[in-house]
């Protein structure tokens, strides 16, 4: 069983299964059932014993592929007990907002992972019990993430609010930029909250980055480890300006797949990966151009031709309703092992050969004809095209979409610290 690809089907789940605000009554208090452990912390009322820890642990090092050893385990413990501490947090301020997060949604995730990873029923509580992790501490943490993205979405989204007049101003930023480099990046954020820990956050954030470059996958660190941003770290395309400038010079010196070193900010480490580089405006005013979509189904390595050909009908039925990109983007959801991205104002004149004629004449809101990719198979959607004149900048409507994005981002990493700084919070010594 490939761990790895399990726990990425994870991270795609936990990060877009919706939690939804129901009047039920609050998540179950798991505090007051355990006093009579011995605890790490205690979060306000909340008690984070050492079994917990002890199994996130193992969870960690697992789907992280870092090696279990007691000085790995000592390197972490900072990090992890944070990011337990983070969660709590996360729970308690859920349940204040009536946004509450079913025993039924946790088991579906669960219940998907084994389907898309072709697990016998029962098959995901079986490898986590033969690696000594009890389920509950993946539950916890799918617990977590949702009710997080529940409060999001019902109660941080009220505060972002993008005026006419910042999407013009963000409108003749693109143009005066036109031409300079831009970045699509992901990023690993390790908060430092006092001097005296910055030895230890910078410890943390070397290990890690050593792993990585050793074959560690970037989404499962993140996912664990991260303390900002998408759950596996992507900040999409990233220009001058929206990065400290010492970030984006680093950037600036990277090939795509490339690791920086921990860089310090004022408030902790980073470490970022290039994905992509490009100019800004790349191919407009030079023909027409075209936004597609690229639907990436991942299969395991160790699945064989009738599996993926299986697993390729059930995206076609699950993607059928589809009359546009949303739809797609939408119903895309439902299939775990698909990845879905948006590529816009591509030049036709630059596209693969294997692709111009899968997308020549295709409808809106179908998609093409597979082609092999790297870990399954790709598909293709045609969400515009432009015949490459003024009008091929993004739109209004675009531009909104992603200060929006960016905004809630911000709005989500205040009330974070603002939940950090009313807490009372004992840590065992």
């Amino acid at each position: 069983m490939n761990v790895l690809g399990l726990f990425a089907l994870f991270i795609f789940w936990a990060a877009s299964f919706p939690a939804q605000a129901q009047p039920a009554a609050g998540l179950p208090p798991v505090a007051n059932q355990r006093f009579v452990e011995p605890f790490a912390a205690i979060v306000n009322d909340d008690v984070i014993t050492q079994r917990d820890v002890d199994q996130r642990m193992k969870l960690t090092l697992l789907t992280s592929n870092l090696a279990d050893t007691s000085e790995m385990r000592s390197r972490v413990m900072g990090s992890l007990l944070r990011r337990l501490i983070d969660e709590d947090l996360k729970i308690q301020a859920a349940t204040k907002q009536k946004i509450t997060v079913s025993a039924d949604e946790i088991t579906a995730q669960m219940d998907a992972i084994e389907q898309q990873n072709h697990m016998p029923v029962g098959g995901l509580v079986k490898l986590l019990t033969s690696k000594g992790i009890e389920t509950e501490a993946m539950r916890q943490q799918i617990r977590a993430d949702l009710a997080w993205s529940g409060l999001v979405r019902h109660v941080f989204a009220r505060e972002v609010h993008v005026s006419e007049s910042a999407v013009a101003t963000r409108l003749d930023v693109i143009r005066a930029n036109l031409g300079k480099p831009e970045y699509h990046a992901s990023e690993i954020y390790l908060r430092v909250d006092n001097m005296k820990d910055d030895a230890e956050v910078r410890d943390l954030a070397e290990r890690l980055t050593e792993q990585m470059r050793r074959g560690a996958p970037f989404a499962a660190i993140a996912q664990q480890f991260s303390q900002a941003g998408a759950a596996d770290g992507n900040l999409g395309w990233v220009s001058e300006g929206m990065l400290d400038d010492v970030l984006m010079t680093a950037l600036d010196r990277l090939q795509p797949n490339m690791l920086t070193p921990p860089i310090r900010t004022t408030d902790g480490y980073h470490i970022l990966m290039l994905l992509e580089k490009r100019k800004v405006g790349e191919g407009l005013g030079n023909g027409p151009t075209v936004d597609l979509m690229v639907i990436d189904l991942n299969s395991l390595p160790s699945a064989n031709q009738a599996e993926r050909d299986l697993q390729m009908q059930h995206l076609r039925a699950i993607l059928a309703p589809a009359k546009n990109c949303d739809d797609l983007s939408h119903l895309g959801k439902q299939a775990p092992s698909a990845t879905i991205n948006i590529m816009e104002k591509l030049p036709e004149a630059q596209l693969p050969a294997n692709v111009s004629p899968l997308i020549k004449d295709l409808p809106p809101g179908q998609i093409s004809e597979p082609i092999d990719a790297p870990k399954g198979r790709r598909f293709y959607a045609v969400c515009g095209r432009s015949q490459g004149d003024s009008d091929a900048l993004p739109s209004a409507d675009d531009i909104r979409h992603r200060m929006e994005e960016q905004q809630l981002e911000l709005v989500v990493r205040r009330h974070l610290l603002n939940l950090d700084r009313g807490a009372i919070v004992e840590i065992r010594q």
